[in-house]
């Protein structure tokens, strides 16, 4: 997979995900066993944890507005190396059922094969998630 191709994979799920099409649609991203994980307690914040396959990913995003409220997702860097990439940034968002509001910088880990993500780790500020949830 060149760096190129891996950088067109991540830009289109961005470009997804910010024009608000629908979970399936982002879900098509992602290959059918992907690997995600957004570690946390996800007990506290129920949007975390484990995931595994496209229909796991298309539920994170249909059920994601009925915990967090996005108020800005910026994208500062993109970088990729083969079928690594790498997305650096900073989110707001608020809590639905608690009204307290997440800040946090981020870094998202994807792994992209045959033009899919086939990895996907999104790394934030977990104890500012708890808190937040809580």
């Amino acid at each position: 997979m060149s760096t190129e191709k891996t950088l067109e994979v991540i830009r289109t799920l961005f470009a997804k995900i910010s024009s608000g099409q629908s979970p399936e649609a982002i879900a098509e991203c992602f290959s059918h066993d992907v690997d995600w994980s957004i570690p946390g307690a996800s007990d506290i914040a129920p949007w975390v944890g484990q995931r595994r396959g496209r229909a796991a990913v298309a539920a994170f995003y249909r059920d994601f507005g009925t915990y967090l409220q996005p108020q800005e997702f910026n994208i500062k860097s993109l970088m990729a190396d083969y079928e690594r990439g790498v997305a650096l940034g900073s989110l707001q968002c608020q809590v639905i059922r608690t009204g307290k509001t997440i800040i946090s910088e981020f870094a998202i880990e994807f792994e992209v094969i045959n033009e899919l993500i086939t990895r996907y780790r999104f790394f934030e500020d977990t104890y500012g998630v708890a808190v937040a949830a809580q």
